[in-house]
């Protein structure tokens, strides 16, 4: 229903079924919380962001893991067995090998933490002002909105289980019509043509696109309730009741 409905003017009354009648009909006000929609959009952008902090701390761990795992290779020499001389030969060239990837390897992983951690600090640096915009926010407005509609409460008696067709009419304010009479006559002619056109105008707020109006020169503001009339008597004059 229209927030504009004017008070005491809900009416409704069953369509299709025999022996159903409507006993009560009452505007009611539904409210529902809602959430604010700017402090809704600061709240998603820095879940968001939380997230993404959360992906970017999962990533730096893994590399830095990767990085401990090659940092802690180490050359091991192949067990003595019996027959081998007091002092073998050292293989220095494979161990220098190993060095150089491993020197070559932490360089490169090293360089990759540091983007990860560059990156770590730029997303905790958008989180810090997120919450901070979300904070001002929550004390500049109430943190849940009301948004509240307006429906008829309807009783209905005799109706059985089945649905039943109900028509529902009320009056607002914003609706009027002016008349508009247009006169034609050709010269020469004997019949002239009066043309009697309306001119609707509203702003109740809501669509009137596509509807079936009826137009009436009533006042709906007057009263039109049956008047109470004085008693007559005719006859003998009655002495005054005590």
């Amino acid at each position: 229903l229209p927030r504009s409905l004017t008070p005491g003017s809900l009416r409704a009354r069953v369509v299709d079924a025999p022996g159903a009648r409507v006993t009560e009909a009452r505007p009611t006000v539904e409210a529902e919380p809602v959430a604010a929609e700017a402090q809704s959009e600061l709240a998603r952008e820095v879940e968001r962001l939380e997230e993404a902090r959360e992906a970017a701390q999962l990533r730096r761990d893994r590399q830095a893991r990767r990085i401990e795992e090659i940092a802690a290779l180490r050359p091991v020499p192949p067990p003595r067995r019996r027959d081998d001389p007091e002092h073998r030969r050292t293989p220095v060239d494979a161990w220098l090998d190993l060095a150089g990837f491993v020197d070559e390897r932490l360089t490169a992983l090293h360089d990759v933490l540091t983007a990860q951690d560059e990156e770590l600090r730029g997303i905790a640096h958008e989180l810090a002002l997120a919450e901070d915009r979300w904070e001002r926010a929550s004390t500049d407005a109430p943190a849940v909105q009301v948004r509240t509609t307006l429906a008829a409460d309807l009783t209905v008696d005799g109706a059985g289980a089945g649905p039943v067709e109900v028509e529902v009419e009320y009056r607002v304010p914003g609706a009027v019509w002016v008349p508009a009479y247009r006169l034609t006559h050709q010269q020469g002619e004997g019949d002239a043509e009066l043309v009697l056109r309306a001119s609707v105008a509203q702003r109740t707020g809501e669509d009137w696109t596509g509807v079936r109006l009826a137009l009436s020169t009533a006042d709906l503001h007057r009263p039109t309730g049956v008047p109470t009339l004085r008693s007559l008597r005719i006859g003998r004059r009655q002495p005054v009741p005590a």
